[in-house]
């Protein structure tokens, strides 16, 4: 026979990819793994997490956050302003910033070894007549 149904008897078990008991196949693989799902659960939470909020106490959206050495940007997406970063014991310069908003920086902030450091922003709005100057400046440049 020709077409899908020719590969078939060719798979061990028959047409199914997944085993037929896999309750009893896998029912150890929660029980064995269990310590290094933990350790690597709470490495996530190591390095830096934080707020970004707006000078009236207002969560914002966003807002890019740059940490010194690290080449890849943290975009808020949170709807509350939260946001977290996994990073190693070291000494960090981290900023935040969103068009429309005074860019804030945090300088040598201390990242120990399992731990969490918390690095709040409160990011000030620029006034309406600096942002509308700056947006005609890049219009006549292009």
């Amino acid at each position: 026979s020709s077409g899908i149904n020719a590969e078939w008897p060719l798979r061990p078990g028959g047409c199914c990819k997944y085993p037929t008991d896999a309750a009893s196949t896998y029912s150890n693989v929660w029980s064995d793994n269990f310590d290094s799902i933990l350790a690597f659960s709470k490495l996530a939470n190591y390095g830096i997490k934080g707020r970004v909020t707006d000078f009236k106490g207002s969560p914002m959206t966003g807002v890019t956050i740059t940490v010194s050495g690290v080449s890849k940007t943290i975009k808020v997406r949170h709807p509350e302003g939260y946001f977290w970063r996994p990073l190693l014991k070291g000494t960090y310069n981290i900023s935040a910033s969103k068009p429309g908003y005074y860019p804030l920086s945090r300088r040598n902030i201390e990242v120990m070894e399992n731990e969490s450091t918390v690095v709040p922003f409160i990011l000030i709005a620029k006034k309406p007549s600096q942002v509308r100057r700056k947006a005609r400046r890049r219009k006549r440049s292009m």
